[in-house]
């Protein structure tokens, strides 16, 4: 619960209201541990984006940033973070009277509302306390329909233009009108360090987040080409650099690996860059003791690949976007922030059925192949 002093000022208190996502269904001391994970995630996305002297509380179910002047602000960089359902920007009333929390909702109301438009009132108690959740929606309703009666408004409660929620927890009161989706999951480093490898685009950068919900921090292996226009250096990198925005931890880094060298000591025309650069990544992936390692490839034939490669890696392959629906990733990618218009979705070239050929043609090759750390 949050701790107020009796003499602070009645006044709604601007914060952000961030719900997690999945934390409820794990163990008490495994959901504790990511509870704080989350509020250190939290905690360095804000610093990183310049917000100073705030504080990140628990309360309830929920955890709340309180101490700043921006929420919508702080609310839009809050969602990024793994492990966010959705981060709200809110007003907070301490012990507020039923009459102070349909106040803030009336003006709540009045700012989001156009004319004509439709709103609906949610209330949500997490915690015992004395105001009734039901009289909140019911006196709520009243108050706006009676402010805004001039400018058209009407209730609809199957599917509101606008809708005001107020969580209550114990005798306090969070009014607030808009949600911001966050990429749910569990919170970076609470599971394994992958190692994906950027030869897909921004399929890659999908299949690294597709992960990075599951609690894993993915850092990147970046094949570069002065010949292949796929994979120059500048798109490479600033490809990197977007899947970095999303990692809150300090010191992200990547890997980068001259592909034209890579192919020169391979000397084989029947090989591909594609198998040469997932070869390369999985030796190195196992020279580093990354746990896994992770294609963005959204085509191709599952039981073959059970057969061949985790045989024959030595290391766990991940395809996270393998069989996925248009639809799913354009879902994805909103999450991301990625543009619809960015992803090419047409079938891969054929590295999952001669990619063992790959490993074995590189075994001496890559004793000697340099690889370079690149700070992002």
């Amino acid at each position: 619960m949050l701790v107020r002093g009796d003499s602070l000022p009645m006044q709604p208190e601007p914060v952000v209201l961030v719900a997690s996502s999945e934390f409820t269904l794990k163990s008490y001391p495994v959901r504790r541990t990511l509870e704080q994970r989350l509020v250190d995630d939290l905690k360095f996305a804000l610093a990183s984006s310049g917000f100073t002297g705030f504080r990140v509380e628990k309360d309830a179910a929920r955890f709340v940033v309180c101490g700043i002047r921006e929420p919508t602000l702080a609310a839009q960089v809050c969602r990024n973070v793994f492990g966010v359902a959705y981060a709200a920007p809110a007003r907070l009333l301490v012990r507020p009277s039923l009459e102070d929390v349909t106040t803030c909702i009336r003006d709540e109301a009045e700012q989001r509302l156009q004319d004509n438009q439709s709103f609906a009132i949610r209330a949500h108690r997490s915690t015992p306390g004395t105001i009734p959740r039901r009289d909140v929606e019911l006196k709520g309703g009243s108050e706006v329909l009676q402010a805004l009666k001039h400018r058209g408004v009407r209730v609809d409660l199957s599917n509101p233009d606008v809708t005001v929620f107020a969580d209550l927890v114990g005798d306090d009161a969070y009014v607030y009108a808009e949600r911001l989706l966050g990429p749910g999951g569990l919170p970076l480093t609470s599971q394994w360090k992958m190692l994906a490898v950027l030869d897909s685009g921004p399929l890659t950068i999908l299949a690294a987040c597709a992960m990075m919900r599951r609690g894993c921090v993915v850092e990147l292996f970046v094949p570069l080409s002065h010949r292949i226009k796929s994979l120059a250096a500048q798109s490479q990198l600033n490809l990197a650099t977007r899947l970095a925005t999303r990692v809150t931890r300090p010191n992200y880094k990547a890997f980068t690996i001259d592909i034209d060298q890579l192919l020169a000591n391979v000397g084989s025309a029947t090989v591909s860059w594609k198998e040469c650069a997932r070869a390369a990544a999985i030796k190195f992936a196992r020279q580093k003791r990354f746990r896994a390692v992770i294609f963005g490839d959204v085509t191709g034939n599952l039981d073959a690949i059970v057969e061949s490669h985790f045989a024959k890696a030595e290391v766990p392959i991940f395809y996270p976007l393998l069989g996925l629906e248009r639809e799913d990733l354009v879902e994805l990618s909103q999450l991301i922030g990625i543009a619809e218009d960015e992803l090419e979705t047409q079938k891969l070239e054929q590295a999952l059925l001669t990619f063992n050929r790959a490993v074995d043609s590189l075994k001496v090759e890559m004793d000697n192949l340099s690889v370079h750390e690149v700070q992002l």
